[in-house]
């Protein structure tokens, strides 16, 4: 595998002034200048453009030929940044793509570590460990539709019905990506990443961990107020109420929304939780 084989996509969501941490992280590397790049901004500034322009032409020289912003003020979403991506990927001839959140943070040798995994074995899959808080979160051990930090971080191939990779950090085969079907465009957050991986293994595509440690941020890890989780949770029945109807485990997803509604109205001592649980996943009210 070559740099210039590789798609690296960055999603922005969040305000940000200049470069991401992920951006920077990753265009640390010689041989970043030699991929191509998409940023794809759901939370655009204005400016950023030209902004993201002049960091490319200053960091790389203005060697970089193939880079791509797009801006979506209406944030449709992660899995059709991924999507979108592909297509990119196809019409410029990548045969991989990279995906990486914005508050992700990659090593300076984090290239050294994927081409390796991917020359020694038929991987159509490869993914660091990502640590948030001192706990792996990915690839994440995964029963019954949960995940949670894996205790005993691993270097290797790895069974995707056991352990549950997150989005950020993902080289994919963009061969086996379309194969696949990619990312389900409607689940646009919660649950992008587990509806993708349960279409990957249903695939058959084999998956490793590469030897690359990543930092990552995970908002969803931080409390909040009443409001803010309100919020977020309504995003997280909408997520779950498209991915059921479409291809996901159904009953296994009911239990989930419920217990999550149960054990937030607990800790808030609110029931508005259950209400969003009500309109959002039950009767499909849009957000």
């Amino acid at each position: 595998m070559n740099a210039d084989e590789v798609l690296v996509v960055v999603v922005l969501y969040g305000d940000q002034s200049g470069p991401c941490l992920s951006l920077k992280s990753l265009m640390a590397h010689p041989e970043a200048h030699r991929m191509a790049w998409v940023i794809w901004d759901n939370l655009p500034l204005a400016h950023m453009k030209t902004q993201l322009q002049n960091w490319f032409a200053n960091e790389a020289s203005g060697c970089i030929d193939r880079w791509h912003y797009e801006a979506h003020a209406d944030n449709p979403g992660l899995s059709r940044a991924y999507l979108s991506a592909a297509t990119k990927a196809q019409e410029w001839g990548c045969t991989w793509m990279l995906l990486a959140d914005q508050d992700t943070h990659f090593p300076s040798d984090w290239w050294d570590g994927y081409s390796h995994a991917i020359e020694v074995g038929k991987f159509g899959l490869a993914v660091p460990q990502l640590f948030s808080s001192g706990l792996c979160i990915s690839p994440a051990v995964h029963r019954l539709g949960i995940s949670r930090p894996n205790p005993r971080p691993m270097v290797g191939e790895i069974n995707l019905y056991r352990l549950m990779p997150v989005n950020s950090g993902m080289l994919i085969r963009v061969s086996d990506y379309q194969q696949c079907g990619g990312h389900i465009p409607e689940v646009r957050l919660d649950f992008s990443d587990t509806a993708f991986i349960y279409r990957m293994r249903s695939y058959g595509v084999r998956a490793t961990v590469v030897p690359v440690v990543c930092g990552h941020g995970l908002s969803g890890l931080e409390p909040g107020s009443y409001e803010v989780r309100l919020k977020r949770y309504r995003q997280f029945c909408c997520d779950a109420r498209a991915w059921s109807k479409s291809e996901g485990p159904a009953m296994l997803l009911t239990l989930i929304v419920f217990a999550r509604a149960l054990r937030l109205s607990v800790r808030y001592m609110r029931f508005g939780f259950m209400r969003v649980l009500l309109q959002h996943f039950f009767l499909g009210r849009p957000i």
